[in-house]
């Protein structure tokens, strides 16, 4: 899904007030993008301006434009005219590891990147790709087992994690971390808007908490969230926000999935990554 043409288009017009949001799949990123548009919006624009969440952050490296339609549109100068309209602050959604975050040298654009116990993560992800609808998610198999296969085959969210994993103490990068959010998501809050620099006072973040509490954004996700050109994307009856929380998707791993899991990630990080990242008992 990575197009280098528009990340390598885009360099060299990166503003010091953009923000990239990079992150593996299922860590948390929806709703922390959610929250970083409320955060520069003041909690002032609860409807998004009538746009959907990829309107408003839009997701750099993916290669087409959304139409109405769901039809690819892909046309690398037209998506570059249409980020450059966007006002500052930019926030954009990013899959993709350190390196290819599309910063030109010097820039002061800042790195958000959150990350969650990788024991959470296939379970969320096979639920994902389920509630796609067939033109979008193509062959797929119903059964997770077979899905927890593929998951561990791609292996992203620990080439990920690894990538970012020298850059923790960079200036311009903040490493969240899904769980303590689950825990405090008001000291997160803050501590997002101090890292950006952005003129959020604690009004502000109180009107801010309620716009990105479970039940609210599951209560607008196709309202809000999933509304105009995102709707072809999922199944009617999907729910892109199933549960939140934290443990609920490991319990759905058998003990030998979970262990293969804590294996690879004893192999791929260095070990204060790994206490990190497995935030839950291991």
């Amino acid at each position: 899904m990575c197009s280098g043409a528009i990340l390598e288009a885009f360099e060299p017009t990166t503003r010091d007030t953009d923000v990239f949001c990079a992150t593996a799949a299922k860590c948390g990123q929806t709703w922390l993008l959610t929250l970083m548009h409320h955060l520069r919006t003041r909690g002032l624009d609860p409807d998004l301006g009538g746009k959907n969440l990829l309107e408003v952050t839009p997701w750099l490296e993916l290669p087409v434009n959304l139409g109405a339609d769901g039809a690819p549109a892909y046309d690398v100068e037209q998506r570059i005219d249409e980020l450059e309209r966007l006002g500052d602050p930019r926030v954009f959604k990013m899959h993709v590891v350190f390196d290819e975050i599309p910063r030109a040298r010097g820039s002061e654009a800042r790195v958000v990147t959150i990350t969650r116990d990788p024991r959470e993560l296939p379970y969320s992800m096979f639920k994902h790709m389920e509630g796609l609808s067939e033109g979008v998610r193509g062959p797929f198999s119903d059964d997770f087992d077979t899905y927890f296969e593929k998951w561990m085959e791609f292996g992203f969210f620990f080439k990920h994690v690894a990538s970012f994993w020298p850059h923790r103490d960079d200036p311009d990068v903040l490493w969240l971390r899904y769980e303590d959010l689950q825990r405090d998501l008001a000291g997160g809050a803050r501590r997002l808007g101090e890292f950006l620099s952005w003129d959020v006072g604690p009004t502000d973040i109180d009107r801010v908490l309620p716009l990105v509490g479970f039940d609210h954004m599951r209560a607008t996700e196709r309202s809000v969230l999933m509304r105009g050109a995102e709707m072809h994307v999922w199944r009617e009856e999907a729910r892109f926000f199933r549960e939140g929380g934290v443990g609920k998707n490991r319990a759905r791993l058998s003990s030998e999935q979970e262990a293969r899991i804590v294996e690879r990630a004893r192999e791929v990080f260095d070990p204060a990554c790994f206490e990190l990242v497995m935030s839950l008992d291991h």
